[in-house]
């Protein structure tokens, strides 16, 4: 048997020479003050001399700038490069970093980055200072204690700076960055123009916006409403920041601090809102409306919340007089402001419920009216279909520039390492309007599939309003009263009568059209189409019959 057949089938590996000469580079340092002794400038030349004496090539160069290694995944530029290296088709032979410790600090986490960039991506390590490497086992486990060593050299240091840092937070002072609405001035900050000597904590230009955030809140507003009430002032804030905000006592003026343990200190900087006001939130997060539990919706008085003081406008309230089975409507800021919601022998005047009935009447349509309105209807539905079809390009190029902003976005989060929070910050900021164009694209191409049968029902609800509200169960009463008055009505609760500042456009016709129509050719649509255009603009839906 001739044994030199099998040699093919061998499990000897052997090694072919490395051909790949690129080398990426990574430094950095730890504070502001190392940036500014020009370490890095020597960190820089000592990798490009060992990449020249060992004739290798630096292609890419990451870091440069002054970043913490106790978290990996908080460093900007770090995860620039890891990002890169396991994104990139043609991989470097290695990295060059000028001592370990300029790698990771974090002891295990680093070993796992380290371990994943040999191991699993064929990126080797190499210490410039040193030579020290991971192109054999004994380089690798020297490599690998090396920064077990480093963690060690940084829970050193924390025994030093802690104290000291402990010291600050019982002075009044902070640490990190502070939270919206205030500015950081301070001896260490990366920007400029917040240089101080010494630590002061201002507030913002955001801080008004952020005040009037904290009393939208107090009025028991959702965040959903709270972020977009928000916007419309100036201010683009997540509601996962927002949900931080509130269980945040920096902005009552109280540092709270892992490093000071259960002890509470008082810092130097002013408020934006009192500690009866945080509390106030607190116990509004919790469910607890102020120690009492207040009805937000009650059947035998369906205008609670939805009538408003004419005095003060605030939204009214109710409540029910137990021995005698009455129900009453109060404004809860103006003394005597409380009218009974049915009218009885002995109230001084008509209730809130008759009184709003003969106010809708004034709305309904008479049937002698039916046809001329239900002809401006499908008048004013063909010409908003005109208009939305004509948005609808518009829209979609809108749609197309926001969407490519989402993916510009991305690939700045995942290859330049932009910071997560501003990440998820401006990405809900695209997602909510790219949300918000989609349900106008939607309505653009949306047609009501049986436009003769709305039309039909429209015009029986509008003769019948009244009817509908005093017969109707609750739900529907609310539906009724939202539908005709969108901003709700005010009430005059001396004079007993309502007032009406804002009211659907289309029950407007039900007056209009008679005085509209008079004289005028039937076929003469299109002297109507101002009407159709300001019904539209005002937000018609003819669905908004279907009771």
């Amino acid at each position: 048997m001739n044994l030199d057949n099998f040699k093919s089938f061998s499990r000897a590996q052997i090694k072919e020479e490395n051909l790949n000469m690129d080398l990426w580079k990574y430094d950095r340092v730890s504070s502001k003050d190392q940036e500014q002794n020009r370490s890095l400038e020597t960190q820089d030349q000592a990798a490009r001399n060992y990449a020249s004496q060992n004739n290798y090539n630096i292609t890419h160069s990451f870091g440069s700038t002054y970043e913490s290694a106790s978290g990996d995944f908080t460093r900007k530029e770090f995860m620039k490069l890891i990002t890169a290296v396991r994104s990139a088709k043609k991989k470097p032979f290695a990295i060059l970093i000028y001592t370990i410790s300029r790698f990771s600090r974090s002891g295990g986490g680093g070993i796992s980055l380290a371990n994943e960039l040999v191991e699993d991506l064929g990126v080797n390590l190499i210490e410039v200072s040193t030579g020290k490497n991971t192109m054999t086992e004994e380089g690798k486990l020297e490599i690998y204690q090396g920064l077990i060593r480093s963690r060690q050299d940084n829970l050193d240091r924390l025994k030093v700076t802690v104290p000291g840092m402990i010291k600050m937070l019982e002075a009044g002072h902070a640490l990190g960055r502070p939270p919206r609405g205030y500015v950081h001035y301070g001896p260490r900050v990366k920007d400029h123009n917040l240089y101080s000597p010494v630590q002061r904590i201002e507030k913002s230009g955001e801080a008004p916006a952020v005040r009037k955030g904290w009393e939208m809140k107090m009025q028991g507003m959702s965040d959903n409403i709270i972020q977009i009430k928000l916007e419309e002032i100036g201010l683009t804030i997540t509601r996962q920041v927002l949900s931080k905000m509130w269980r945040n006592p920096y902005y009552c003026g109280v540092n709270v601090n892992s490093l000071l343990g259960d002890k509470i200190v008082k810092g130097n900087w002013k408020p934006i809102v009192t500690e009866k006001e945080f509390f106030l939130v607190q116990e509004i997060l919790k469910g607890n409306k102020f120690g009492y539990k207040k009805e937000l919706s009650n059947p035998q008085r369906p205008l609670m919340g939805f009538i408003r003081c004419v005095d003060c406008n605030g939204k009214m309230t109710g409540y029910e007089v137990l021995a005698k089975g009455l129900q009453y409507y109060k404004c809860q800021k103006c003394k005597d402001q409380t009218i009974n919601a049915e009218t009885t022998k002995k109230s001084k005047g008509s209730g809130a419920h008759p009184l709003f009935i003969e106010h809708l009447k004034k709305y309904e349509l008479q049937p002698n009216d039916l046809h001329l309105f239900q002809e401006q209807i499908k008048m004013t539905y063909e010409f908003l279909g005109k208009e939305k079809q004509t948005d609808a390009p518009i829209i979609k190029k809108e749609l197309d520039k926001l969407n490519a902003d989402v993916k510009n976005l991305q690939r700045k989060h995942v290859l330049e390492g932009l910071d997560k929070d501003l990440y998820l910050e401006f990405k809900s900021e695209l997602d909510k309007k790219i949300f918000d164009l989609n349900q106008k694209l939607e309505k653009s191409g949306s047609k009501i599939s049986n436009l003769q049968k709305c039309i039909f029902v429209s015009g029986v609800v509008a003769q019948n309003l009244s009817n509908y509200w005093a017969y109707g169960g609750h739900e529907l009463k609310k539906r009724v009263q939202e539908m005709i008055f969108p901003d709700g009505i005010h009430l005059d609760i001396k004079n007993r009568v309502y007032l009406t500042k804002k009211i659907n456009s289309v029950f407007r016709l039900t007056s209009l059209v008679p005085t509209l129509w008079e004289g005028v050719n039937e076929n003469s649509h299109s002297k109507f189409e101002w009407l159709s255009s300001s019904v539209a603009g005002d937000g018609f839906e003819p669905t908004t019959f279907g009771l």
